[in-house]
């Protein structure tokens, strides 16, 4: 990987399958990357995600589990399923609005979530200078990611309040001063983007044998006897064979050799080398 070193805000991300991503109650972009998506670049400014989505059924990550939470739903895991969509028309029609089974900024804010409707643009920042070294980036990843331990596991999350595995792997990147234009926050939380093979494949990042991991890596896990390239799990090396992974309830600190029915397909991706 060529690192380029910048220091304003670049471009955003690119969906590897042709995804809608929606501004508004219906989906109104499609997205189908190339195989020349833009390098990973080196920034002091990661562009913030485009984001204050209109909550529906291809959405997924911590807007839809807030909804479900004023909602008193529980069980239905950060997907949009129909029972939500059900819960939010009633919720619309018992109080004035239109009932479109979608969340808007106006039902939003009558849900009272005790967060911004705009909540889904959190975008982690570097506090790094442009000519920081690989070893400060390292370091910066592994540091977000030990500071989220404790974090609700949220499907599709990707901060601040919930994660998961895939979503806290990209924050920390992010918080590393790296922008992954193959995929932005925004994109991970499309229910059907699939961000960990995005990262591992897709990306432009560098990998490394599993034998030769080192804080601040990317192990990747695919499922056993899984097409090649299927992508299961993602966590944060810290060494000394211990992870950071988000996994429900909660992100947490573990050992690499916590799934030993993904162990032996375990991979890694360095996002800074040096």
């Amino acid at each position: 990987m060529q690192w380029t070193a910048v220091g304003t805000r670049i471009g955003g991300g690119a969906l590897a399958l042709a995804l809608l991503l929606a501004g508004s109650a219906a989906a109104d972009a499609s997205r189908r990357p190339g195989p020349a998506a833009a390098a990973p670049t080196i920034v002091t400014h990661v562009p913030v995600a485009r984001g204050c989505f209109v909550v529906a059924p291809w959405l997924a990550g911590v807007k839809v589990y807030l909804v479900q939470r004023a909602l008193g739903l529980h069980g239905h895991r950060e997907r949009y399923d129909a029972a939500t969509q059900s819960a939010v028309t009633r919720f619309q029609a018992a109080h004035g609005l239109r009932a479109t089974g979608r969340v808007n900024r106006s039902t939003w804010q009558a849900l009272g979530p005790g967060r911004r409707f705009c909540i889904d643009r959190y975008t982690a920042q570097p506090a790094l200078p442009i000519g920081a070294p690989a070893s400060a980036r390292r370091a910066a990843l592994v540091g977000y990611a030990k500071a989220q331990v404790g974090r609700h596991y949220i499907w599709g999350g990707a901060g601040p309040i919930g994660f998961d595995c895939s979503g806290l792997a990209l924050q920390a990147m992010h918080a590393g001063g790296l922008s992954v234009p193959a995929i932005t926050t925004a994109d991970h939380q499309h229910s059907a983007f699939p961000s960990g093979a995005v990262i591992f494949a897709r990306a432009g990042l560098p990998h490394a044998w599993f034998a030769h991991r080192r804080p601040g890596d990317l192990i990747f896990w695919s499922v056993p006897g899984s097409a090649s390239g299927s992508i299961e799990h993602v966590a944060v090396y810290l060494g000394h064979d211990r992870i950071v992974e988000a996994v429900r309830p909660t992100v947490r600190i573990t050992s690499v050799w916590a799934h030993p029915d993904l162990v032996r397909k375990a991979r890694v991706v360095r996002p800074f080398g040096g």
